[in-house]
């Protein structure tokens, strides 16, 4: 019986993580330092008298799971050597349907001070490791590791614990809860969240100290070519938490560091420590010190006085959309009637079939549009006076444009992804072929920047590959004249039907269209952290989708050039009069 209760626990609930890319524990309310009171622990089972060495390593793993003390539990199931050694932290080998193989006896090896041993194989799909920072590396393949155990004043106990946790995709699910880490996003005055994951049961102070620790080192994983740290080489020399304040105290190259270094130092910590991506934090401002003297006053999300932020759409953005003369128009919530723009583009003289607007200020807002064969690009200043350029993609059937902050042009053709430079820069406008860091062959059917200009997200067709593809990457520096795309991870990888359609909602999810013969077209909340996606209300007819964030209505291009838009993510659908073919917000 207790045999089967440890097994019970072991495998007990269901739930996927990704195979790759970075994964996401789910939505619910959570707060720094696993105070979340809706949070169901494990209480870990120590080991037995009489169990065999197959029923031990079973209950290791289940126990594995039990941060309580130290991992405290566990450790019960370890030679009284090991336990005093091991310290997985924070890392995790996350397999999914692991397999518990039968006890192999071994022969006695010089120097033990046992007569008997064993070896308990445990195998299973290997789906994902965590380093013990909290960064999720997805992978492949099978993993097996053979567990060896002696008698101890006979009983059983593990020699050789792995030095990271090994965890079920459901135990991780449980115990382990998203957070985000916040660099700068290179050249450009924003931040950019990095997903990390960390233990729900660890306290408010240790979470504190091992994110900044974090924080201060070099970024890793898919995000490293487009992102840095404001300060490189400062040390952490301390964390702690009171009263709902932070207090950070570095040491190292931060004492050298300048007001403006600092500045974005503190607006990495308030973002990352008191964050509320994920829920509500233990933690409400940061005290930043130097060798323990404050170098700045305390800072929160509230107070306004940080001086580097995570991009979000203002409210009341225009959007954009194709009037039945083929003019370009805006609307916006205040002024909900449709009205032509100014400049060229809002003449209708020129044929459009789809269009993408720039993110720069209203009065240096450009405006690209394709033609009717898609396979030209009329690109345009939105102003009085205003007047269309064009530029051939080469290869032609453009599939896809967005723009990013900097003001580049992406344009996404069968042969590749094409960067077209400003268009105030007229003598380097030549547009550049991106290297996608993608197998050869692969096809780019859409694409979109986020509005911190780093990560880019796209719906890819691979050699080899049935259906489509959603990934995420970052934009870096090539070597040559453009830039390159560093390594892409897979999201929304448990999409029942392959991906159509995709936008920006906010810096952490996006909103995807899918759609298949059979089951028509479905909207999708895709956590950009490689989560499960959640299914949205559809309107019927949906051929494209747009968003700007909660502060705006999400909008869905529909049949014969109408439109719907939609108040509250996973409301009601509110369709629009008049023609607005190819709804965009800028971006």
């Amino acid at each position: 019986m207790a045999a089967t209760g440890v097994t019970a626990l072991l495998l007990c609930a269901c739930a996927a993580v990704p195979g790759s890319g970075s994964v996401q524990a789910g939505k619910a309310a959570l707060t720094v330092g696993g105070q979340n009171p809706g949070f169901l622990q494990l209480i870990a089972v120590p080991p037995k008298p009489g169990w065999t060495a197959v029923q031990v390593v079973e209950g290791f793993l289940a126990a594995s799971a039990s941060f309580a003390n130290g991992h405290a539990v566990a450790r019960e199931y370890l030679d009284p050597a090991k336990r005093r050694t091991w310290d997985p932290g924070w890392a995790v080998t996350v397999v999914g349907a692991p397999k518990v193989g039968q006890a192999i006896k071994f022969a006695h090896n010089v120097g033990v001070p046992n007569n008997q041993g064993e070896k308990v194989p445990v195998t299973g799909e290997k789906l994902a490791t965590l380093s013990d920072r909290g960064q999720y590396r997805g992978t492949t393949g099978s993993s097996t590791y053979s567990f060896r155990l002696f008698k101890i004043a006979g009983e059983w106990r593990i020699d050789n614990p792995p030095s990271r946790l090994l965890l079920t995709e459901s135990d991780f699910k449980r115990v382990y809860t998203p957070r985000n880490l916040y660099y700068l996003a290179k050249g450009d005055q924003a931040l950019v969240p990095d997903p990390v994951f960390v233990p729900l049961q660890a306290t408010s102070a240790t979470l504190a100290y091992k994110l900044a620790t974090a924080l201060l080192q070099r970024p890793k994983g898919w995000l490293t070519d487009g992102v840095s740290a404001a300060v490189t080489g400062a040390r952490l020399l301390g964390a702690t938490l009171n009263d709902g304040t932070a207090t950070i105290n570095l040491g190292g190259k931060a004492v050298q560091a300048g007001p403006a270094q600092l500045s974005y130092m503190i607006s990495q910590l308030v973002w990352t420590l008191a964050g509320h991506s994920y829920g509500a934090s233990a933690v409400q401002s940061v005290q930043l010190e130097i060798n323990g003297h404050p170098r700045l006053p305390p800072a929160s999300l509230s107070g306004g006085r940080l001086a580097l932020s995570v991009p979000e759409a203002p409210a009341d953005q225009p959007l954009y959309s194709l009037a039945a003369t083929g003019a370009v128009q805006e609307r916006t919530r205040l002024a909900p009637v449709p009205r032509p723009v100014p400049g060229e583009v809002g003449e209708g003289r020129v044929p459009l079939s789809s269009i993408a607007v720039s993110p720069a200020p209203p009065s240096e807002r450009y405006l690209a549009g394709l033609s009717p064969s898609r396979q030209v690009v009329y690109y345009g200043p939105i102003r009085r006076g205003g007047k269309l350029s064009t530029w051939s993609v080469p290869g032609g059937g453009v599939t896809s444009m967005s723009w990013d902050v900097r003001g580049n042009l992406w344009v996404a053709a069968p042969n590749g992804v094409w960067m077209l430079p400003p268009p105030a820069d007229s003598g380097k406008r030549k547009a550049v072929r991106l290297d996608l860091g993608l197998p050869n062959g692969s096809v780019v059917s859409q694409l979109r920047v986020a509005p911190d200009g780093v990560r880019f997200a796209m719906i890819v067709h691979e050699p080899g590959w049935h259906g489509h593809r959603l990934l995420l990457a970052a934009i870096g520096k090539a070597p040559g004249p453009g830039p390159a795309l560093g390594p892409s991870v897979p999201i929304g990888t448990e999409l029942r039907h392959p991906p159509s359609q995709l936008t920006w909602y906010d810096a952490d999810h996006l909103v995807v269209l899918s759609q298949s013969r059979t089951a028509g077209r479905q909207l999708w909340e895709v956590p950009v952290n490689g989560g499960t996606s959640t299914a949205l209300v559809t309107e019927s007819g949906t051929q494209s989708i747009t968003a700007a964030g909660p502060a705006n209505p999400m909008a869905a291009g529909l049949a014969r050039g109408q439109l719907a838009l939609e108040s509250n993510l996973n409301g009601t659908w509110m369709p629009q009069r008049g023609t607005a073919g190819s709804p965009v917000y800028p971006g």
